[in-house]
Order: C-alpha cells, then sequence, then structure tokens
C-alpha cells in the first residue's frame, strides 16, 4: 500500500478562522475588563424624608446606623443625624374656598441625613455600586428596629 504523504498547507479559509477567533477573543476580553479600573469614591451626604410615621419612631434610630433599601437589601450608608417635624398634608378649607397645610397629630415626618462611599456616573451616585441616589426617588428603608417609605429630597456632594 501506497502511504499518503499529504503535508498541511495553509490556505485562505485556515486564515479566516484563525483572524475570526482573534477577534472574538479581544473583544471578549476588552468586553469583560472594562469595568475593573478602580473608580474613585467619595463621601455624598444626602437627605431621606420618611412620611406618615408613627410617632415615637425617632426612638430607635440612633446616629450610625447602617441603613439598608428594604426591598433589594442594597447598603445605603450611615446614619449622620436626623430630625422630627409634625406630618402636614393638604386639606381642603371649605369655609374660605381652598386648600391649606394642616397638621395630622397621628403621623410625624422624619429627616434622616445620610452619609455613604459613593461612585459617580454621569447622571447619578452609587452606593456599593448597587444603590442609584437620585432626588425625588421612592425608596423603602429600614434599620435597626424601624423602616419606613419615603423620597430622597435633598444631595449635598
Amino acid at each position: 500500500m501506497a502511504e499518503n504523504n499529504k503535508k498541511f498547507r495553509i490556505n485562505f479559509f485556515d486564515v479566516v478562522i484563525v483572524v475570526i477567533v482573534a477577534c472574538v477573543v479581544i473583544a471578549a476580553y476588552v468586553f469583560l475588563n472594562r469595568g475593573e479600573t478602580a473608580a474613585a469614591t467619595k463621601k455624598l451626604t444626602y437627605k431621606i424624608e420618611l412620611n406618615e410615621t408613627t410617632p415615637g419612631m425617632e426612638n430607635y434610630i440612633r446616629i450610625g446606623d447602617d441603613l439598608t433599601e428594604n426591598t433589594k437589601n442594597y447598603h445605603m450608608g450611615k446614619v449622620v443625624d436626623f430630625e422630627v417635624k409634625p406630618y402636614t398634608k393638604i386639606t381642603p378649607d371649605y369655609e374660605n374656598n381652598r386648600f391649606v397645610d394642616s397638621a395630622d397629630p397621628s403621623h410625624n415626618t422624619v429627616v434622616i441625613t445620610v452619609e455613604a462611599d459613593v461612585t459617580e456616573t454621569d447622571s447619578s451616585f452609587a452606593v456599593d455600586g448597587q444603590f442609584i441616589v437620585r432626588a425625588g426617588t421612592e425608596i423603602f428603608v429600614k434599620g435597626e428596629g424601624y423602616a419606613g417609605e419615603g423620597y430622597v429630597v435633598e444631595i449635598n456632594r
């Protein structure tokens, strides 16, 4: 029997396959390593206004508490300060035919000042890369022994 003496020769299709595989590897490397640059973190202070809280909730809030976003358990930062104000709501004044702010004695408004290390993007701040801080965002917050629903009302850089 005659031996098949075939030599391996590189043709055009072999070159095309090698180029395609190289492009895929380079694209995967660039895509997977684009976010690894260490983003600079900075301190951010923001205020959360919790409306319609029960009186006495302020007794559970302590400076230094870690706050957590209640729906996804994202870390939000540490409590730096808090303030209790009477809860007001808009009610109709039928005698004068207008709407007025009236105090509700059965509820309070608690404004919690939170400090967190954030990374800044073009449109928002991210606490630990997860919780997005934007003014006007509705949030559900919990601390140790208390929880509430409110909004981010102020952001200070």
